[in-house]
């Protein structure tokens, strides 16, 4: 993979939701940065608040900006924490789909891969749930690295580790 134009080294994404399976992702990239020398960048997009809706009335409380700002350092906190190393960002959906909002940054970041989770999901549970995964591999401009449940992680050697190893 050649370097990205201005700087020394490629620049992966790797997404969460902070679930078990959203997390699944991270070791893999984690491993295949490091094999290719790439920097590593996670993201995490925070989803909008949903109203609650009782006898056909929405509610949606108000949210302050500072408990705005203290849920985004929380997460880019946890988000660090799980992925050392990495670069972390923490985005709003702020009425924006989630797939866009990771290839906008990808975009601004000038990824050259993006690594996510995928439930697999098909057929009939794929058309009502959506995926946010299938979003993004559609409408990508780089590669995407789709990682299913349990699938092990594989110990990606980069030609400098193998100089090393041999």
């Amino acid at each position: 993979m050649p370097p990205d134009e201005g700087t020394a080294r490629p620049t992966l994404l790797v997404t969460t939701d902070t679930s078990a399976l959203g997390d699944h992702a991270l070791a893999h990239a984690q491993a295949l940065a490091g094999g290719l020398g790439a920097e590593l960048c996670a993201l995490l997009v925070l989803p909008d608040p949903l109203p609650a809706v009782a006898d056909g009335i929405a509610y949606l409380p108000p949210v302050s900006p500072e408990d705005l700002l203290a849920e985004r350092r929380e997460a880019e906190e946890g988000l660090a924490a799980r992925v050392p190393g990495a670069r972390v960002r923490v985005e709003r959906a702020a009425g924006r789909p989630v797939p866009g909002v990771i290839l906008a940054v990808a975009r601004e970041e000038n990824i050259r891969l993006i690594v996510m989770s995928t439930h697999g999901r098909s057929g009939l549970s794929r058309a009502l749930l959506g995926s946010v995964a299938e979003g993004v591999a559609h409408h990508s401009p780089v590669p995407v690295l789709l990682v299913r449940a349990n699938h092990p992680v594989t110990p990606w050697v980069g030609a400098s580790q193998a100089e090393r190893v041999g």
